[in-house]
């Protein structure tokens, strides 16, 4: 069977190998799989190698696996905080080597009258939050920060307990109030 993946947009994607000049084996992702041969197409993911579609834009490529430190556990206890949340329905988490992002969808579903086609084929995700797991233990909850002097992640909160942090600041990843918590430890400008 072809290796196939679907990205939240519907669209099909699938693989195929390609020498280089060097003699070297690359992978290539192609979404029309009528222009090859269907000898061409791979029927397995290479070994050490998986697919990844990136959050903002749902944009699907093959990545060499990332080891990560998060746990499934810790990815639930994000997810079911986020669940739990009234106005922020529309979100993705992403797991990284030390950290879980939460993104949030720019538009509302509502807006489109049931055509959910149209809606997940131009939704972006922007990131709001993230959750980073340091190598004693400790969580750091963070949000990006535009501002030049700071511009980049900064952290608001460090704690043992990932379910406090996500309580305390998921309920205001969707609202101004978000950028009312400040680099920890600083007084706010």
């Amino acid at each position: 069977m072809i290796v196939e993946y679907i990205n939240r947009r519907k669209e099909s994607h699938f693989l195929i190998p390609k020498i280089t000049k060097n003699g070297k084996e690359r992978f290539y992702i192609v979404k029309d799989k009528a222009k090859f041969n269907k000898s061409d197409l791979l029927i397995e993911i290479p070994n050490g190698f998986e697919f990844y579609e990136f959050p903002e834009d749902g944009k699907v490529v093959l990545r060499k696996i990332i080891k990560s430190i998060i746990t499934q556990d810790e990815m639930d206890v994000i997810d079911d905080v986020m669940k739990s949340h009234l106005t922020a329905k529309d979100y993705l988490i992403d797991k990284t080597e030390n950290s879980l992002v939460i993104y949030l969808g720019q538009l509302y579903k509502d807006d489109f009258n049931g055509d959910e086609k149209f809606f997940r084929k131009i939704q972006s995700y922007w990131y709001m939050l993230k959750f980073e797991k340091t190598t004693n233990g400790l969580y750091k909850a963070q949000r990006f920060c535009n501002l030049s002097n700071y511009y980049g992640w900064i952290t608001l909160e460090t704690s043992d307990n990932l379910h406090y942090l996500a309580e305390k600041f998921c309920f205001h990843i969707d609202k101004e109030s978000l950028l009312e918590f400040w680099v920890e430890g600083e007084e706010d400008w």
